[in-house]
């Protein structure tokens, strides 16, 4: 029955073989038993697809129930065995992953030997009961009703340039000055963006052309460091720069974007202890660096 349940949502017995690591004759063979168990058949079988057949629709149902139980036994065991042990697949924006969720699994790690990672890193926002994640880092606040979402800090945008392109430029004092500037933006596309600013007396609202558009933060940065313009950054993904000088960040008076970071994972009755374990590592490690406080 697990393994029918595999092979449907893989749509393939040759995937499910490689998920499952055994060979396609063998799935393809307790496929047959279980179709031969219930003497009725399970699946439409042709050379590019698999579809189930009515029984075969009311059979998953109960296979994935039995699969569900088996999940919680085996949970319930490792809380009762106290052990911190097995993979845990975990999912993160790739900057967070390029920044510093190394930082976070390694150390872990240290403390639990035992544990191993697999980790996800896109931008993508995934299901996780459907992937088959454990646990994921999300920057936002579009959240699964499904999901238990633990808020552990918060990061920050700064408007940053590099020295070299400051210099022959008109400064920039106020927000409204970015619209004489070259700007980057982080977008799919090359639509004008509004840029959000604050201050203690009023709140702007600045249209940005942007001369660059690409939907990933580190090459963002790395275009700012080689002198192209004018754009916003994560303050975890600029601060080092700016300590160093090779970036500077400019308005530093307004407040632009503040944005949560929620470690989340699906809702169960009996977390298992390794991600337990995790999650209030994760907690601790967010609360102990002054980036990720609250303003």
């Amino acid at each position: 029955m697990a393994v029918f349940a595999t092979v449907v949502e893989e749509a393939s017995f040759t995937k499910a073989a490689n998920r499952l690591g055994c060979s396609k004759s063998h799935v393809s063979q307790l496929v047959s038993r279980l179709e031969q168990h219930f003497s009725t058949q399970l699946l439409f079988r042709t050379t590019r697809r698999l579809d189930l057949t009515e029984a075969g629709k009311v059979c998953l149902e109960y296979c994935q129930d039995i699969l569900q139980t088996s999940l919680r036994a085996e949970k319930a065991l490792d809380a009762l065995k106290g052990t911190v042990s097995g993979t845990i697949r975990l999912s993160a924006p790739i900057s967070f992953g390029e920044v510093f969720l190394g930082d976070i699994t390694l150390g872990f790690a240290k403390l639990f030997p035992d544990v191993r990672f697999e980790l996800e890193l896109d931008n993508r926002i995934k299901d996780l009961q459907a992937e088959k994640i454990d646990v994921a880092l999300r920057a936002t606040t579009q959240l699964d009703d499904d999901l238990v979402a633990i808020r552990v800090g918060n990061w920050k945008e700064y408007i940053c340039a590099a020295p070299e392109y400051l210099l022959d430029k008109k400064p920039i004092v106020l927000p409204s000055d970015l619209t004489a500037h070259d700007c980057l933006l982080n977008t799919r596309n090359l639509e004008t963006a509004i840029w959000r600013f604050r201050s203690e007396k009023e709140s702007y609202a600045v249209p940005i052309e942007g001369k660059l558009s690409v939907h990933h933060f580190p090459m963002l940065k790395n275009a700012l460091l080689k002198g192209a313009g004018v754009a916003k950054l994560p303050s975890y993904l600029a601060e080092e720069e700016i300590k160093n000088g090779k970036l500077i960040r400019l308005l530093p008076n307004y407040l632009v974007e503040e944005y949560p970071i929620f470690i989340v994972f699906p809702y169960q009755k009996n977390l298992s202890l390794k991600l337990r374990k995790f999650v209030d590592y994760t907690k601790i490690w967010f609360s102990e660096r002054d980036q990720f406080s609250e303003i």
